[in-house]
């Protein structure tokens, strides 16, 4: 065993996702992998297989998964051997971390090339919950559905806007669509997919003619996203708030590199170089993140999102009835990051200002009108809390 290897503990920092590496404890030979937790690179242990793989072992009978409402049979260490879908159609991914409809999205958008997309299971994984759904009318797929699945005891996840998944999906959820996505029950026998497997085809959320996409999430109990106000995501059972990673980073290489070359805008912009970035926007004592429209921590009702873009330069304001997208060379633009007292936004395109005052570190109060910025808050105002 080299030098560098002996140095090497469980918990202690990592330089670079998925390296290996075998070390001694207790006199037993140990091999642990550099995964992404948060903002830190961390050694941790890859489960013993009694087989051929060190990413499996068998769990205890009667294990529960560590996040998820269902039994398990066997641990994971999350790594992504096999492709999610073709890149041939493949068009852009948003990935997690943007400012997007009501949230931060915790998980990414997977942009269609062409008319369908076939999607595949990236590793052996347990469908444990799902539902067909009704669409908006003004979508060309008027049904859909949302299906979790278990990854081992540790991980889960989470892929949405599947309109035509394999027949033995559609056999065990239900034939009469919902009017939402809410999931209100684990299936009886969850049903087994192994790496490389077909999941089903889509073509995508969205208006005919338009550029469609379907949702990829990725969640593991070796991390816990803190955020501004945990309790609000604890008490309403936030898993995905909790748990979400950027699940590009548990992809083996080369599909890793690959799909990163994929990272766009949400307006779709290549960001050549770009990399994951971590799912949890809120940064204390400032502007960036999410901010809710009630003070009670145990609701993550629709709210309000404001961070920076992939680009590192593009600042979106989403959750509002007029979504703002703020670009160079836009004099109002400044990180949401950097704003720890009063900021005020103007969007051209919708000749509209947004101004924000910090009242202390959970509320922060937004005054709107049209036109160009005030000097001082003026308009209606808004107050949001963390």
């Amino acid at each position: 065993m080299s030098s560098a290897a002996s140095k090497v503990t469980i918990g202690a920092p990592c330089k670079r996702v998925n390296q290996e590496a075998k070390i001694v404890v207790k006199k037993t030979s140990v091999r642990v992998v550099c995964v992404k937790e948060g903002k830190r690179l961390n050694w941790r242990a890859i489960p013993k297989d009694s087989t051929t793989s060190p990413a499996r072992s068998s769990a205890p009978s009667g294990s529960r998964h560590k996040f998820l409402n269902t039994t398990c049979k066997e641990t994971s260490d999350g790594r992504l051997t096999s492709k999610i879908t073709d890149v041939e159609t493949l068009l852009a991914i948003v990935p997690p971390g943007v400012a997007a409809g009501h949230e931060i999205k915790p998980h990414s958008y997977m942009r269609i090339k062409g008319n369908q997309a076939a999607i595949y299971a990236p590793i052996d994984m347990n469908l444990v919950q799902g539902s067909l759904y009704k669409e908006p009318t003004t979508f060309e797929a008027k049904t859909t559905y949302i299906l979790h699945f278990a990854v081992g005891c540790e991980f889960a996840m989470f892929l949405d806007h599947i309109t035509n998944p394999v027949d033995r999906i559609k056999l065990a959820l239900n034939k009469v669509p919902n009017e939402d996505t809410r999931l209100d029950f684990f299936l009886d026998e969850p049903i087994p997919f192994k790496a490389g497997e077909l999941i089903g085809y889509t073509i995508g959320a969205g208006p005919a003619n338009s550029t469609k996409q379907w949702d990829f999430g990725y969640y593991s109990s070796y991390v816990t996203n803190q955020y501004i106000n945990q309790e609000r995501r604890i008490r309403s059972h936030s898993w995905k708030q909790l748990h979400a990673v950027c699940g590009f980073d548990y992809f083996a290489e080369p599909l890793k590199s690959t799909y990163s070359s994929y990272f766009t805008t949400l307006r779709g912009v290549i960001v050549p170089g770009a990399t994951c970035r971590n799912p949890n926007r809120d940064v204390p004592g400032t502007l960036s993140g999410s901010w809710f429209f009630r003070a009670d921590s145990g609701s993550l009702d629709p709210h309000i999102a404001i961070a920076l873009d992939l680009d590192g330069k593009t600042v979106i304001i989403a959750g509002l009835e007029r979504h703002a997208t703020l670009e160079p060379p836009n004099e109002t633009l400044k990180d949401p990051a950097a704003i720890i007292d009063r900021h005020c936004y103007f969007d051209p395109a919708l000749d509209s200002y947004f101004f924000f005052t910090l009242m202390d570190k959970m509320t922060v109060d937004l005054f709107q009108g049209k036109g160009q910025c005030p000097t001082n808050p003026v308009g209606e105002r808004l107050r949001l809390y963390r």
